[in-house]
């Protein structure tokens, strides 16, 4: 493990599969030390494989991010990435979709972002700096009319996303967005027929494509990238 990053202290969420689970595992390659947290039970055998601090929770409730930054720190005396992942939620007909699923999307994408900001952040000052990745989708910059309720509140992610960068590039602490299109791994020989069709390289992400761009914008080679939306999707995005 690189000695550079021997020290540092990843938090992940939504950890217990899928790009949650990936960046958790690419990390701890990497040197990190971390910290995970999930709904699931599962978040128990993830963190047992990968020698972390394992924590059942929600992303959507203010008392466990809170619990999860309070056990990091008094584990690990420091925080020095952040990786907020979260659930798919239902799509729907725009002018169908109640007050309650706007609202529980909202909390879950963004709220949740801003939240666990507040905690992390006079850490990452009194250390010096610190990075913070967003798991939000490619469609944040371009929405797809499958999935209005969360391409609507990525792009609210994208623009606080902004502002935090401009706040807080004088304290050495960064914030940026990766927006992946469809990720699974996947038998290359049977991709189906309308992701080929939607998407140029006529094939999903791997989970490991999305972790690796995750790693490199909390990584020190990345020291001068924040703000950014970087979109992960095999060129699926049309617009500039």
């Amino acid at each position: 493990m690189p000695k550079s990053n021997e020290a540092k202290v990843a938090i992940v969420t939504a950890a217990s599969r899928g790009i949650g689970a990936s960046c958790a595992r690419n990390l701890r390659e990497r040197g990190y030390r971390l910290a995970v947290m999930s709904r699931s039970s599962a978040i128990g055998p993830i963190a047992k494989e990968l020698g972390a601090l394992g924590m059942m929770g929600s992303v959507s409730s203010e008392t466990d991010l809170k619990r999860l930054v309070d056990l990091t720190m008094q584990r690990y005396g420091r925080i020095d990435a952040v990786v907020n992942n979260s659930g798919n939620p239902e799509g729907g007909k725009i002018l169908e979709i109640p007050d309650s699923q706007w609202l529980e999307v909202f909390e879950m994408y963004f709220l949740s972002v801003v939240r666990m900001s507040r905690l992390v952040v006079p850490v990452m000052v009194a250390q010096g700096g610190g990075a913070i990745v967003n798991i939000s989708g490619n469609s944040a910059l371009e929405p797809d009319m499958r999935f209005p309720v969360a391409d609507t509140i990525r792009a609210s992610l994208a623009g606080y996303t902004k502002l935090f960068a401009k706040t807080y590039a004088e304290k050495n602490i960064r914030m940026n967005c990766v927006g992946p299109s469809v990720v699974f791994d996947h038998d290359p020989e049977n991709v189906p027929k309308n992701i080929k069709r939607e998407i140029p390289m006529r094939r999903p992400a791997q989970y490991r494509e999305v972790s690796d761009v995750v790693a490199f914008l909390l990584s020190n080679e990345a020291s001068f990238v924040t703000g950014e939306t970087v979109r992960v999707d095999g060129g699926a995005s049309r617009g500039l």
